[in-house]
């Protein structure tokens, strides 16, 4: 066919040439062949008929971490420079106007060296902890890692049908608030370039950044949650319906899997939602919905279940750490999840999201069987046995979100949230989780609970105003959150400041893995000087359910967990206090351009950030010190940004910032040496170990400059330098100084 066509247009070119001079026939077709071609194309494909379409990034990054001044525990991370690059390519392909199909794949490499990698081919086998990690976002000991884009699909359209199905290592979904949704409202702000920022100029990143922070939405901070395993989203069906529908075997909900390896804990790993198949729980998740009910409403009802193998009791480290560490027998809680919500526009300019809940636990309790002599030991787990339990089911919980946004005062928007969420409502991929990590059901509290993060046993309000004006905008949060019933005065707060770097700065981090102590090397003899936290009964407690004081890795986070302990007396006994606690939260944003004063039109913004926010357990209006009347933590957390456009394509950013933890109610562990010549401070023992008294008092600081310089189409370079300071003045251990230098390259194909 091409062959015809090219023919014909050289005939007619040919023809029409024919009277010419020879010299001008020749020159005529010669002026005419580039654009043969091109007119061929044109008569065989349609523009939604494209074969075959490539897209993508190359990124190279290089980090140094080195502390001028050192902690014990960072002993193993002095100094220490990772290099790696990534390779993420999206293949499109559309073999006619009714179906697409694409593969996202990614190759990431650690240039930092190269080791052996023996658990490469023997993934089942012994841990050996001198192998070289992979890549930078990675401790697995496999030979390749992927990240979030590695999956593929197939959109298919036809009339009034339209669907698209997707399977692969991260798959990104949301439903409702109460049952597959993320909120965090902590703004992104320009300092950190995200790793997955989407192609745009520098100008556009500091304009979405500087001039409106994303607090919610966008590919900045998603609402979705991250799921691996297969996903259906029917988004087009009759009558305005439409469906989704997924299963999902991730690891990070994994209570127990195949061969018991990969339980967390310590056993390092990827992904935390990698879908592998071969573990024992798998997610199941629908939702049906339909839109346009009066013009601009949608009403959904949802389902979201996350279900266990029973023959998890044959896996001997599930077995033995109940076995061992709880007075009860193996357990698994299986959760089932239905909910009803209605989002949309009331008004057209008042926005309504609302979701009802209920909240179903079944759990499977293992007994020992009189039938244990008749199987061989290694079968009947000593005694348990997958069929050898009882199956009883909680009263049902019923939760309730409310966010209401209006624009009716022009200029001067305002947003208006509500939450419920009884103390055993539980709904690992909601918004009422607060962990990125949603396998464990915890008994805790958080500092800036239900202003950032929801939790269980929660009820409040959140009041937001976000104004903005010629040059410039102010942001105003204010939130108060109580315990609907006591609940164990274990607190846990995440380092806003410098968190994210300081878990980087460490060999234990991983992008994707919240559960590890964040201990220099996960493996050394020297460890952070934690605060107490709950004392297990026996040993360290089943993983699960652990509530060690200390440090905490978490998905981009870094967070430190204790008990505010009244006395002394409640550790001898192994007594948590608990209390009915109140989450007081209040924060101010703004920034304005000052590049007028300097008669430029180039942008020159300064941004401020300030929080202050507290737990007690009586009413606190605003926490504005730790001296407060039943104050069990407070914060005040400060960040100032300016940024420059030194020219269109080459901005210039800086932080300030200061963070503050301080709580009267925190004791440490020390040895009985360490209190020989202090006996004033020995206020009790536990356990054979000696506990004094260890207020909180911590200090943060934190200052950098920073460029992204579009240096060319579709390329950008991005260098960050911080220097940060952390100051534990009861414990002088703790204390660290550290220099951290980032430098990326990204371009875009």
């Amino acid at each position: 066919m091409q062959k015809t066509i090219t023919s014909i247009l050289l005939a007619s070119c040919l023809g029409a040439a024919w009277a010419m001079p020879p010299q001008v026939q020749l020159d005529s077709i010669n002026a005419s062949l580039d654009t043969l071609s091109g007119n061929m194309e044109s008569t065989l494909m349609g523009k939604d008929d494209l074969p075959l379409a490539v897209s993508g990034y190359m990124a190279f990054r290089v980090k140094n971490f080195h502390y001028s001044e050192e902690s014990p525990w960072v002993q193993n991370d002095r100094a220490r420079t990772p290099v790696d690059a990534v390779l993420n390519v999206n293949v499109v392909a559309m073999p006619n106007s009714y179906m697409t199909l694409w593969s996202s794949m990614s190759f990431p490499f650690d240039l930092s060296g190269l080791y052996s990698n023996y658990l490469g081919s023997q993934p089942t086998g012994a841990e050996t902890y001198d192998d070289r990690v992979l890549y930078d976002h990675s401790t697995d000991y496999f030979s390749s890692t992927i990240n979030e884009e590695m999956n593929f699909g197939v959109d298919i359209r036809a009339g009034v049908f339209g669907a698209y199905v997707t399977a692969g290592g991260v798959i990104w979904a949301n439903a409702s608030p109460l049952t597959m949704w993320e909120r965090e409202t902590m703004p992104r702000f320009a300092w950190q370039y995200e790793l997955f920022e989407d192609e745009k100029t520098v100008s556009t990143y500091y304009k979405e950044k500087v001039f409106k922070p994303v607090k919610e939405g966008g590919r900045a901070f998603w609402t979705n949650r991250s799921f691996g395993g297969v996903f259906m989203n029917v988004y087009q069906l009759p009558f305005n319906l439409k469906a989704q529908f997924m299963v999902s075997q991730p690891a990070d909900a994994d209570v127990a899997t195949r061969d018991g390896l990969r339980m967390y804990g310590g056993q390092p790993g990827e992904l935390e939602m990698s879908g592998t198949y071969d573990l024992r729980g798998s997610v199941y998740h629908g939702r049906i919905a339909k839109e346009k009910i009066l013009d601009n409403l949608t009403l959904g009802l949802n389902y979201m279940g996350v279900m266990y193998d029973e023959a998890s009791i044959y896996e001997r480290e599930y077995r033995l750490q109940w076995i061992n560490f709880s007075d009860v027998g193996p357990t698994l809680l299986n959760t089932h999840v239905a909910s009803i919500d209605v989002k949309g526009n009331v008004t057209p300019k008042l926005y309504l999201m609302a979701d009802l809940a209920l909240n179903i636990t079944d759990s499977l309790r293992y007994y020992r069987s009189p039938l244990a002599a008749d199987y061989a030991e290694s079968n009947i787990a000593s005694g348990y046995m997958a069929d050898a339990y009882e199956s009883k089911t909680n009263t049902p919980q019923v939760g309730f979100y409310l966010k209401a946004q209006s624009k009716y005062v022009e200029g001067w928007p305002m947003t208006v949230e509500a939450i419920y969420l009884p103390k055993d409502f539980y709904s690992p991929y909601s918004l009422g989780n607060p962990s990125r990590f949603p396998s464990w059901r915890k008994n805790e509290a958080y500092l800036n609970g239900g202003s950032l993060r929801y939790t269980p046993n929660m009820a409040g309000l959140n009041f937001k105003l976000e104004p903005t004006f010629n040059r410039g905008y102010f942001d105003f949060q204010y939130g108060q959150h109580r315990q609907i019933e006591d609940g164990q005065d274990m607190i846990f707060f995440n380092y806003r400041l410098n968190g994210r770097n300081m878990w980087e700065g460490t060999n234990s981090w991983t992008k994707h893995k919240p559960l590890f102590i964040a201990d220099s090397g996960n493996a050394s003899n020297t460890a952070y000087v934690a605060r107490a936290g709950v004392q297990q009964s026996s040993g360290d407690g089943i993983k699960q359910y652990r509530q060690q004081g200390g440090l905490y890795g978490g998905t981009w986070e870094l967070w430190e967990g204790f008990v505010a302990y009244e006395n002394a007396e409640q550790i001898k006994e192994g007594e948590v206090p608990e209390h009915t606690k109140w989450s007081s939260y209040m924060s101010f944003m703004g920034g304005y351009d000052i590049g007028g004063w300097f008669g430029t039109d180039r942008t020159i913004m300064m941004t401020l950030y300030a929080a202050l926010s507290g737990i007690s357990t009586s009413f606190a209006p605003i926490a504005y010190s730790e001296s407060q009347k039943d104050m069990l933590l407070w914060s005040f957390y400060t960040q100032f940004e300016p940024s420059v456009a030194v020219t269109p394509k080459f901005h210039m950013v800086g932080i300030f910032g200061m963070e503050t933890f301080r709580s009267e109610n925190a004791y440490t562990a020390v040895s009985a040496a360490s209190t020989v010549s202090k006996q004033s401070d020995l206020l009790g023992t536990y356990m054979g170990a000696y506990y004094k008294k260890a207020p909180i008092n911590y200090l943060e600081t934190a200052f950098g400059l920073g460029f992204d310089w579009d240096f060319a189409d579709r390329a950008g370079l991005h260098f960050r330098y911080k220097f940060m300071t952390h100051s534990d003045e009861l414990i002088s251990d703790n204390n660290w100084h550290s220099h951290y230098i980032a430098a990326e390259t990204k371009v875009w194909f």
